[in-house]
């Protein structure tokens, strides 16, 4: 998403939305009480012969105050819901609307405060993220989905028919890859031989999408497979993803719960460690922001810095697991001795 206009004094930023994958980060900005403003379409009330009758529907500009978002899959719009707060003359404040966000929209989103983590994730959206496709297969069965910074994405399941000859299978499997779209690396992988013997054939059939690849290994296919290269590999563009960033984090919390490094995880923990200002950077998990966002905001006075993770991939729901908060701390505490 682009940044149009900033005026924090008055707590608002106008953006424009460039891409379906800034619908995914604009609907993590937004928070319920939020006075969002864009052009829109509704009916309002005329009155035809003293009676009151709703028009066809007209474009305006509302803001309303927001309640609730949600996208709507068969139009691939984010979709905003609130009471209207302000819009032109005919238009009944107070009553609801949904504003439809799409590629191209702008809208000017109103904050009582913006924090330094909603402000990080608006510079975080410019850093277009190629696409990554992962394809992890086995003499059997071939597994493809699309890493984007919204998630993973299952594109497709192809089984062998012939054991004996797996030409066709891996004809099958180039086919696939060839006909998709929105990535820019893929990475090949599974157990035993199989990923091998498919990259050569992609060599031999397709060098350009093999010049685009790279191998790695696995232990299964299927989702299990997909989510073990994400966690295992050690290749920058994964490490570059938001999923990967966020299972690097989660990883190094795990590592140091085990090891008795410097962390604190839990609310009590995490709680007394900030109020000690010996949190460094405060892990929080985004579906309970609404919950810990005091604690996010003393975190931040304190010289603290905010990171949040999603629990859309395996070691996110991990961190779920722990309580979704947890603290990487400057030194350690009496109560962790």
């Amino acid at each position: 998403m682009r940044t149009l206009e900033k005026d924090l004094k008055h707590g608002k930023i106008t953006l424009k939305m460039e891409s379906p994958e800034d619908l995914w980060h604009l609907e993590r900005l937004l928070q319920p009480g939020d006075l969002v403003e864009s052009r829109t379409m509704r009916k309002v009330s005329v009155k035809q012969a003293g009676e009151l009758k709703l028009s066809e529907k007209k474009p305006m500009t509302l803001t309303i105050r927001l309640e609730k978002t949600g996208f709507d899959e068969t139009s691939g719009t984010l979709r905003l819901a609130g009471k209207i707060t302000e819009g032109p003359e005919e238009t009944k404040l107070a009553s609801y609307h949904t504003l439809q966000i799409e590629p191209g929209t702008i809208l000017t989103v109103q904050k009582a405060r913006w924090s330094s983590y909603q402000l990080d994730r608006i510079e975080e959206s410019r850093r277009r993220q190629p696409g990554i496709l992962i394809c992890v297969l086995d003499r059997e069965e071939a597994d493809i989905a699309l890493l984007l910074d919204s998630g993973m994405k299952n594109l497709g399941h192809i089984e062998c028919s012939d054991p004996e000859n797996r030409e066709p299978y891996h004809a099958d499997i180039l086919r696939f890859i060839s006909g998709q779209h929105g990535w820019e690396r893929a990475v090949i992988a599974g157990p035993g031989f199989e990923a091998e013997n498919f990259f050569t054939y992609m060599k031999c059939n397709s060098p350009g999408i093999a010049g685009k690849s790279f191998l790695d290994r696995c232990s299964h296919t299927g989702p299990s497979g997909i989510a073990e290269v994400l966690r295992r590999s050690g290749d920058r563009i994964l490490q570059d993803t938001r999923i990967g960033r966020e299972s690097k984090t989660v990883e190094e919390v795990l590592y140091r719960i085990k090891s008795g490094g410097l962390v604190a995880y839990g609310r009590s923990e995490v709680e007394k460690a900030v109020g000690l200002g010996a949190a460094e950077t405060l892990l929080v998990l985004r579906e309970k922001i609404g919950e810990f966002e005091q604690l996010m905001e003393k975190c931040e006075k304190m010289g603290g810095s905010i990171r949040v993770i999603t629990a859309d991939h395996q070691l996110g729901e991990q961190f779920l697991h722990l309580g979704g908060i947890a603290a990487f701390l400057r030194f350690r505490t009496e109560y962790q001795e």
